[in-house]
């Protein structure tokens, strides 16, 4: 019965209502019928089964025996999409060909001139389908820059119709493109899908949908149906022009990009549970990223009587240097020091994700970074290529035993990199001197 009514679904957002659904499944599952044995079984009266036969078998849906009576027999569900599909793509030819006929036509004023106007104007659309036609529309005349607002199910909407399409010619004309979502774990998925030139932000409280372009014209939803997945019948929304409203809603939207966060730290948090915290969190004295070193230093150098074995073998704790203890445990130091390091960066460009400036912006790293005593920070110009770290105390001058928090201490720049100008970075030297515990690194950001 479950796969009964997914099929009724799929057939009502073909163009059927439920009554005529029902019938196509009914007979796709029956022997050849009389009308008023297929109505019976159907609660249908006689002519009313009739009457639909009759139009499907005109429609190429159902078909009939040439012996009296009549019998009527269904295809299967499959064939009757594909019939569906082809009479829809004959009709939609056939309103190009009257659109092109219409256009090249010299003697029709009335489709070929418009009469301009500046006043504002609002209009009504009812259905989801309308909406989003509409959408593609609006998008395939962007010039400048796109706000696609989507709250928590609009991705799923907008993957099923063909605005997606319209959105990826607009960002190959050049046409900046910011999406404001609110994602979850049933939607986090579909963003991945997404043209990577489309800059996405999450906000937990963010529920509008709509689309707005260039300044000039906007699409608001005022009413969605709540189930995500339903084809939005009494979906409504109201398409403006205006440009007081519209340059208003551009602020409120610029006031709301503001206040979300990244996607991919969105997402982070959301598969990953909660990020670490910001390098300021305070975890008793000092710093989330000093306590995390002692904590781990004071780890690997505690004495103790247990016996640390690796693959049934005793190993020897006097041997190992530090950084390989937790390898001698099986685990990837490497990785898992990168892993940390990466989201202390993320964190903290969102933290400071409010400063539009380069220098200011950088400048606050480089303040952070020292007051850490991580070192001093330089710059090849704003926004940087390359990074130089001068007298970090990361490796405490030994790298070959100290690499996991070499890794660490980089990884925080690439997870900086990474969240503010979605870029990727590489470590191209590393030096320590052993006489003063402290290294020189540089890292260059991949154009």
């Amino acid at each position: 019965m479950a796969d009964n009514q997914d099929v009724v679904q799929k057939l009502i957002e073909a163009g059927l209502d439920e009554k005529h659904a029902m019938l196509i499944i009914d007979m796709a599952c029956q022997a050849p019928a009389k009308a008023s044995e297929i109505g019976k079984r159907l609660g249908l009266s006689r002519m009313d089964a009739y009457n639909s036969l009759k139009k499907f078998q005109e429609r190429g849906l159902v078909k009939a025996t040439l012996d009296k009576p009549i019998r009527f027999f269904g295809m299967t569900i499959n064939q009757v999409f594909k019939q569906i599909i082809r009479t829809k793509e004959m009709d939609l030819r056939r309103m190009n060909e009257n659109l092109e006929s219409l256009t090249k036509s010299g003697h029709f004023a009335i489709v070929l001139n418009q009469q301009p106007h500046d006043e504002d104007s609002f209009s009504v659309l009812k259905d989801r389908h309308t909406i989003h036609a509409t959408i593609e529309s609006i998008v395939s005349e962007a010039e400048e820059k796109i706000w696609l607002l989507l709250g928590k199910w609009g991705v799923l909407h907008m993957l099923r119709s063909g605005c997606m399409n319209s959105v990826k010619d607009a960002l190959n004309r050049g046409v900046e493109v910011k999406l404001v979502v609110c994602i979850d774990e049933k939607t986090v998925r579909f963003y991945d899908k997404l043209d990577a030139r489309i800059e996405i932000r999450h906000h937990p409280d963010f529920n509008l949908c709509g689309v707005f372009v260039d300044n000039e014209v906007g699409i608001q939803f005022v009413q969605t149906e709540e189930s995500p997945t339903g084809r939005g019948k009494e979906d409504t929304a109201i398409l403006m022009e205006s440009d007081m409203l519209l340059t208003a809603q551009s602020e409120l939207l610029n006031i709301q990009w503001g206040a979300a966060s990244s996607y991919h730290t969105a997402k982070a948090k959301l598969i990953d549970g909660m990020m670490t915290e910001p390098l300021r969190l305070s975890l008793g004295d000092g710093s989330f990223y000093e306590r995390f070193k002692q904590s781990i230093k004071m780890g690997m150098n505690r004495n103790t009587n247990a016996v640390l074995t690796r693959n049934g073998q005793v190993v020897d704790n006097e041997i190992i240097p530090q950084s390989n203890t937790l390898s001698a445990l099986g685990i990837n130091t490497s990785q898992l020091f990168q892993d940390v390091g990466f989201r202390i960066g993320q964190e903290l460009a969102v933290k400071l994700q409010h400063i539009d400036s380069d220098e200011l912006f950088w400048n606050n790293i480089k303040t952070e970074w020292q007051e850490l005593g991580m070192g001093d920070l330089e710059f090849d110009k704003l926004p940087p290529r390359m990074i130089t770290v001068f007298d970090g105390n990361a490796c405490d001058g030994q790298p070959e035993t100290s690499l996991m928090f070499c890794n660490m201490d980089e990884s925080v720049i690439a997870g900086v990199v990474k969240e503010r100008y979605n870029k990727t970075v590489e470590s191209c030297r590393r030096e320590c001197s052993d006489d003063e515990s402290s290294c020189c690194y540089e890292i260059t950001i991949i154009e």
